[in-house]
């Protein structure tokens, strides 16, 4: 095999695996060389990851999973964790995200933001922080998956957080934890910095993905002026902080705030639905009179 070339097959050592057999788990699909693999079956299909060692993702997910599915804890229930020598995770095969949004209108976008902001609101009171957060480490539920595990408690619509493989615990929140030098991610620092606070560095890359989203949305769209300023807000101006940074919200508070917009949107648009009834009441009773 020529060097830097992935296999693009599942390792016999994953296929003959104890408990991958006693699940009764025949893993086909490469998802990701040498780390992930799935399953075909229509029932309950399974994901199965190989954890690198020395990372937190094992604990993080038995320790999420402790803790009730409903929102605003948005991990994907049902992993399982197989210790060992070379441990892996269980996972179960659901919908992706990119996929989900060609047809999306304003509330849509917004309450999604909304969702991805509890998410990432609950891993940081738990005092986790994910430091690889982009739109590729999404799922939205369909109806297809929901059907697909259905002893799972699955909700529809809901969007799920995964792949916590660089993901970090640690002793102090939001506000008092200090820059970590970062683990490798897909986005680049900015200003060419290796240290930051890691809960802010989620809503930067919350913020990052939030542009990303919004752009797939508005492809053949105007993009209004206030989805274009949200993104960038969490984005921040950054200032080099090496203790708990403020460049930019919490992703509490630009939950909180993304709440009062949502709101507002629902409300403008109510109002505009009821101003286009009493329009179409008035040019019908005036066409009426006119007769």
């Amino acid at each position: 095999m020529f060097r830097g070339v992935q296999p693009l097959y599942v390792p016999e050592w994953v296929k003959t695996h104890p408990e991958i057999q006693a699940r009764g788990i025949a893993l086909e699909v490469v998802l990701k060389p040498n780390v992930a693999w799935r399953d075909l079956a229509q029932y309950s299909p399974r994901v199965v990851k190989a954890l690198k060692p020395n990372s937190q993702e094992g604990k993080i997910y038995e320790r999420l999973r402790s803790l009730s599915p409903a929102s605003p804890n948005h991990t994907l229930p049902g992993s399982e964790v197989i210790h060992g020598e070379r441990p892996l995770l269980i996972l179960p095969a659901v919908s992706e995200f990119i996929a989900a949004f060609s047809d999306w209108d304003l509330t849509t976008l917004l309450r999604c933001y909304l969702q991805i902001l509890e998410g990432v609101e609950f891993l940081h009171e738990q005092k986790i922080a994910h430091l690889d957060f982009v739109t590729d480490n999404l799922l939205l539920m369909n109806e297809r998956s929901v059907r697909a595990h259905p002893n799972l408690p699955l909700e529809l619509d809901k969007i799920y957080i995964m792949d916590f493989g660089e993901s970090q615990q640690f002793e102090l929140g939001p506000g008092r934890q200090p820059a970590i030098k970062l683990p490798p991610s897909h986005i680049a620092p900015p200003n060419g910095m290796t240290h930051f606070d890691p809960y802010s560095w989620d809503v930067l890359c919350v913020g990052h993905s939030f542009r990303w989203i919004s752009k797939w949305v508005h492809t053949e769209r105007p993009e209004p002026w206030f989805v274009r300023q949200l993104g960038q807000w969490l984005i921040g101006n950054e200032r080099g902080c090496m203790t708990a940074c403020h460049c930019r919200p919490t992703a509490r508070r630009a939950r909180w705030i993304l709440s009062v917009i949502v709101w507002a949107v629902g409300v403008s648009e109510a109002f505009g639905r009821a101003l286009g009834t009493i329009r179409g009441l008035s040019f019908r009773t005036t066409s009426s009179q006119m007769e």
